[in-house]
């Protein structure tokens, strides 16, 4: 792997360069693109501040009520997701150090040795994140899997310090991350299944009667207390949505788990899948105590949504945390078999191809410069709603003076939180019965309100009416389709639409 451009540099030196390139390409791309439907709904969330929320834990809310409160623009929702990747690179490159260069497979935990193996690990493990280019992109969009995969791998540090030295204060350590990591996404009760994991695999049955342990669980109940007072306040909205959202879908079905995986081999790069999934599947690969600490700390995760996606398909990001964590083992696998003839040109190959991705992906974030037919541009969904939500406006000014009057609507769940950021401080209201976030913000729309209905091409067109949680009549005032290069990227259309009918009261969380 290592190369003559390279040998002239040190692997630190090369990493900040890498990291350097990512986050000032991040910082440029902040100031030109708009917001996607998750960046807008958690700018949201800094806006209107909560102990937690209906569908995640505080943090990602947390996180974002500095920039939001200084400065509540597009690109000021993407400064603290560009620092945390900032800093999850520099948190990978420690542990990959850490496990696979400060100690060999024979002394681990106990009296750890320097291995032979240089620090270009480090450097190559940051090298394969940001060639996966759901990584990178998330490094500079917020979602509740930033803050949690950077608490997991300091986590992981302290629970190697554990193994090591037992130390009291590592172990209150441990407890405050895994408060954090609950604070960030319901998921991470697979860390705390991993610890259970990690105790009885190295047999550290001591930690059981350790006062650190109970001080640890203290620390992180007592962390969780808002996400507890919140959901007591609204019924356990937020838990009852969980566990319908795992498990809403009566039956299993083989053809759901298959297209997850196909989603996240191309979401994560063939290489990367198929060997991540040999490392998981190999027995062998659990008997090196540092890859086995890896692994334990994947398998929850990677179980989970596997398992899970059979019933309701998964999202790729949704296992970040899992294929972050074997980064590390792949380089590792790979240096120690680099003298393989194949795996130099696999390597090559995939670095010019997926790094290609990468910065195209990143050039049609900026500017849509490649020709696709109308309506069949990837980016639609989260192209032009400044736009639309401008158009909105004015329409609802022409028909009244007073926008309460008049409220926005929107025909799916899923696009709300476009229109609910640019339209802002207005509130956004839904047809349908999913009940969401927006309804303890916004409420739900009176029976019998009128509205004007913004429906992008990919929703149902014309609107559904006449039945429950949809208005009666709905009459098309305008289309205005957004073109680049002479290709029509998206069209919106917007709907004059009278008396709303609310939703039926046992439907409050239909439709998952």
């Amino acid at each position: 792997m290592n190369t003559p451009v390279l040998s002239s540099l040190t692997p630190q030196r090369a990493s900040l360069i890498l990291v350097s390139f990512i986050s000032l390409l991040h910082l440029f791309l902040a100031f030109h693109v708009e917001l996607g439907g998750d960046e807008a709904h958690y700018a949201l969330y800094g806006l209107m501040p909560d102990w937690s929320y209906f569908d995640h834990p505080p943090m990602v809310g947390w996180l974002q009520m500095l920039p939001m409160w200084l400065a509540p623009y597009d690109w000021s929702a993407r400064l603290v997701p560009i620092g945390l990747y900032i800093l999850l690179n520099a948190l990978l490159y420690r542990v990959t150090i850490e496990l696979f260069c400060k100690r060999s497979s024979n002394s681990a935990w106990q009296h750890p040795q320097p291995t032979p193996t240089n620090h270009w690990l480090g450097f190559w493990s940051l090298a394969v994140l940001n060639s996966c280019l759901i990584l990178v992109l998330m490094g500079m969009a917020m979602l509740p899997d930033n803050p949690l995969m950077v608490i997991s791998l300091a986590l992981i540090l302290t629970v190697i310090k554990l193994l090591e030295t037992n130390e009291f204060k590592a172990w209150l350590m441990l407890g405050f991350l895994i408060g954090l990591a609950a604070l960030s996404k319901y998921t991470a009760v697979t860390l705390v299944i991993s610890l259970i994991l990690v105790m009885l695999v190295e047999k550290r049955w001591d930690w059981l009667i350790q006062k650190g342990l109970w001080s640890a669980v203290a620390i992180a109940s007592l962390m969780i207390i808002p996400v507890l007072y919140w959901n007591a306040q609204h019924d356990w909205a937020s838990f009852l949505y969980q566990i319908n959202h795992g498990t809403g879908h009566a039956t299993w079905e083989l053809d759901s788990l298959v297209r997850t995986q196909l989603t996240q081999l191309a979401s994560y790069t063939p290489v990367i899948f198929i060997i991540g999934w040999w490392m998981i599947l190999k027995p062998k690969h659990y008997q090196d105590p540092r890859t086995r600490l890896l692994l334990l700390f994947a398998l929850p995760v990677t179980a989970l949504f596997a398992w899970g996606s059979g019933y309701e398909e998964s999202l790729p990001h949704w296992v970040s945390l899992s294929w972050l964590l074997l980064i590390p083992i792949i380089v590792h696998w790979a240096w120690c078999h680099r003298d393989t003839k194949w795996l130099k040109p696999l390597a090559y190959v995939h670095f010019i191809l997926a790094g290609t991705l990468v910065l195209l992906a990143h050039s049609l974030l900026y500017k849509p410069w490649i020709p696709f037919d109308d309506h069949k541009n990837p980016i639609q969904g989260d192209y032009g709603w400044p736009q639309a939500s401008q158009t909105a406006i004015e329409l609802q000014k022409s028909l009244t003076d007073d926008p309460k009057e008049l409220p926005l609507f929107v025909s799916n769940w899923s696009i709300t939180s476009h229109l609910a950021w640019y339209a802002r401080p207005q509130p956004v209201f839904m047809t349908g019965n999913r009940q969401t976030q927006y309804d303890f913000w916004f409420g739900q729309a009176k029976a019998g309100t009128d509205g004007l209905l913004v429906v992008p091409h990919y929703e149902k067109t014309p609107p559904k009416t006449q039945i429950a949680a949809h208005f009666e009549q709905c009459t098309l005032l305008k289309e205005e389709p957004l073109s680049v290069n002479g290709a029509v990227v998206v069209t919106y259309r917007y709907y004059h639409c009278q008396h709303f009918s609310p939703p039926l009261p046992s439907a409050a969380i239909a439709e998952p």
